[in-house]
């Protein structure tokens, strides 16, 4: 089971900060300044020191010069950890993926992938991660062969360290993935994105709904708009699925068209948005504080511990 809970509400949306580190040096620059972040909303404190694994070792501690700002709104909700940017791991298995090789565990090292989201774990332990491997196919940062994404998909979720993990609803073996997450009680993000357009209405609702169809607990859709008539088809599509999925959504128009998306989705049925505290993994991000703001006033009482 996972160590925190996924909640998401579309009456109060969460956020979610993207963590984009490419090794061990940079995760831990990530995750104190998230620990710092999150601290400054919370009154407390961060200590960071050398892990044994060469990861920063952060953990948060009552700050007891800190001013309580009781009451004060989270500056995010969640973390997703882009596990295709982060070449400690991917280097390892980027030889079979060009290759095309899916031998059951050919060069797969769980050693990497473990140790980093236990850091991300104690830097944050309040804060549910969900952890995404982001496939080329879909705008991804690294290949990864089709059985080595389900075994990294099992790997995290055996971990007990992420509340979900993302799994491409398109992907050959996505029910293979979305099995394994389950096994372990971990909750699956089924998500897809269109870089190059946006679907119709009728489309991006068929998508939406056979990730629920497929067994996913929460459906995520991305896509890319050409005209304030996409950002428009973007949120109706959002409202029409809302009033028939029993689970979360989470939809986004990208780019800075879609940036009102961002904001107001919330009011059509989106349940999360994603936004910023440094590096963004998606075009139109906005940074954390001012979405945070933004919401506190469309939803009085969101992001409130």
């Amino acid at each position: 089971m996972p160590r925190t809970p996924l909640h998401l509400d579309a009456n109060s949306p969460s956020i979610i900060v993207p963590v984009t580190a490419r090794d061990r040096s940079e995760l831990g620059r990530q995750a104190e300044a998230l620990a710092r972040a999150r601290a400054g909303a919370v009154g407390v404190g961060v200590d960071a020191g050398a892990g044994e694994d060469g990861v920063a070792d952060i953990r948060a501690y009552e700050a007891e010069d800190d001013q309580d700002p009781a009451g004060a709104a989270r500056p995010f909700d969640l973390i997703e950890w882009r596990v295709d940017l982060y070449e400690s791991f991917t280097a390892t298995v980027g030889a079979d993926a060009a290759g095309g090789r899916d031998a059951a565990g050919s060069g797969f090292d769980p050693v990497p992938v473990v140790a980093a989201l236990g850091a991300l774990a104690a830097a944050l332990p309040d804060t549910p991660i969900l952890a995404t491997f982001r496939t080329t196919a879909e705008g991804g940062g690294a290949p990864l062969s089709d059985e080595l994404y389900v075994r990294l998909v099992d790997t995290l979720a055996a971990s007990g360290l992420a509340a979900a993990v993302d799994v491409e609803y398109r992907h050959p073996l996505a029910a293979r993935a979305i099995a394994a997450a389950h096994d372990h009680g971990v909750a699956v993000v089924a998500s897809n994105h269109d870089f190059d357009a946006t679907p119709p209405v009728e489309e991006i609702v068929a998508r939406l709904a056979a990730m629920e169809e497929a067994g996913a607990d929460v459906a995520k859709i991305a896509v890319m708009p050409r005209s304030a008539a996409d950002v428009v088809t973007l949120l109706a599509a959002t409202e029409r699925r809302y009033r028939e999925a029993e689970i979360p959504l989470i939809t986004m128009s990208m780019g800075a068209p879609g940036a009102v998306t961002r904001i107001g989705g919330g009011a059509f049925g989106s349940a999360a948005t994603f936004a910023t505290v440094g590096e963004a993994s998606a075009p139109g991000q906005l940074p954390a504080a001012g979405v945070r703001a933004a919401l506190g006033l469309l939803h009085p009482g969101a992001g409130q511990p």
